[in-house]
């Protein structure tokens, strides 16, 4: 992480000015389109790449190391701008939106007939179902088997011989696993419940408060997206040792409450703003409060929303070792991931207790993916088909 900030920081000066000369010239180039046709990504995308290839050169010649260089830069990157949109542009435009022509023959060439487009997508999907599943498999076989067996055999079903329960035992009684377990589910639920309350309640107030207001608390909600919670490690832990948390269990709740909703108030808005206004309406003329029209009506419109972002919450919480790591260092305390990453020796590792402990760490997310996988994926695909 160090080395990388360096190299930012390095090469700061040619990173801002590629930034800057794609932004002019993605920005600006349907200003200038004085076509009759709509100016579409390929052309604004065209000026991005023009804009940084010119910066590269101004770059590589040694133009940003002074002022005068600089200006020089700007009047190179005006004029290949300038030449773009003003010349190519008004060719380009037509030649790009001629459906007859170009777009026509593209599809015709590129076009699978049933059979195989339906093979092809199939082996696709095949090959990733193998991706994500040999990786669950071989934890599965490796964790029953004696620790010899692991590097001799790891992709095989364990034999009668090697066949154990050992790493179970040892990863429930000598590994603590029972209260590892505890915690982390005290901890993920209590911190999903929250989330999904008040993240559920934002994005009610933010799909029917319509100002100027409201759109500045959006973009609020959406710039948490942005910004990775561990930059600001050193603070949170100030503000969890002020308010006397700092190793205790309730001390990772409200990161991960931080942590979540911006995702579920970013999602829970877009799938809100999408209730027929006229549903809402006739309720409150009936008589309904906001919050009977908050619980009765809205919430369950919007179950897959909340099945999506509850599963997306729950991974990242429960697999969490950062804050644990800080927060959390007493025995009665750790989480899963915490405990799992004891296990690792400097000189030696138990992997049998280690595959069993991540074993049963991984029944809840499977559990949860299984009993939501159809409103996960209803929540996936919802808005993919307007009619």
């Amino acid at each position: 992480m160090i080395s990388f900030l360096a190299w930012l920081i390095e090469h700061s000066t040619i990173l801002g000015w590629a930034g800057f000369a794609a932004a002019v010239g993605g920005f600006m180039t349907p200003r200038f389109n004085r076509s009759e046709m709509y100016t579409s990504e390929v052309e604004s995308w065209l000026a991005v790449f023009l804009g940084i290839i010119t910066s590269l050169g101004a770059y590589r010649l040694g133009a940003l190391d002074s002022w005068i260089g600089l200006a020089g830069a700007a009047l190179a990157l005006a004029v290949v701008l300038a030449v773009y949109w003003f010349a190519l542009l008004p060719v380009l435009t037509p030649v790009l939106h001629r459906p007859s022509r170009l777009l026509d023959t593209t599809l015709r060439k590129y076009t699978f007939p049933v059979v195989g487009g339906q093979f092809v997508s199939h082996t696709i999907l095949l090959t990733w179902s193998l991706i994500v599943i040999v990786p669950i498999w071989t934890m599965i076989v490796n964790s029953l088997k004696e620790k010899r067996e692991i590097f001799r055999t790891p992709f095989d079903w364990p034999t009668s011989d090697s066949f154990t329960f050992d790493g179970y035992e040892n990863a429930w009684i000598d590994g603590n696993f029972d209260l590892y377990f505890t915690n982390s589910l005290i901890v993920t639920i209590t911190s999903l419940m929250i989330i999904m309350l008040f993240g559920a309640m934002a994005g009610y107030a933010l799909a029917n408060w319509r100002s100027r207001a409201s759109t500045v608390v959006y973009l609020y909600f959406i710039a948490g997206l942005m910004v990775p919670i561990r930059l600001g490690t050193i603070n949170i832990v100030t503000i969890v040792q002020d308010l006397g948390l700092s190793g205790k269990l309730t001390g990772l709740i409200p990161i991960y409450v931080a942590m979540g909703l911006p995702i579920t108030a970013f999602v829970l808005t877009t799938f809100m703003r999408e209730i027929p206004a006229d549903l809402i309406d006739a309720a409150r003329m009936d008589g309904a409060s906001e919050l009977r029209v908050f619980g009765q009506i809205v919430l369950p419109l919007v179950r897959p929303a909340l099945a999506t972002v509850a599963v997306f919450n729950m991974i990242p919480i429960y697999n969490d070792l950062w804050f644990p790591l800080i927060l959390t260092r007493a025995e009665e305390n750790r989480t899963v991931t915490y405990g799992v990453s004891l296990l690792f020796g400097q000189y030696q590792t138990d992997w049998n207790a280690i595959l069993s402990t991540l074993s049963l760490a991984s029944v809840p997310i499977l559990i949860l993916y299984l009993l939501m996988s159809k409103q996960f994926i209803r929540g996936l695909t919802a808005g993919a088909i307007k009619g």
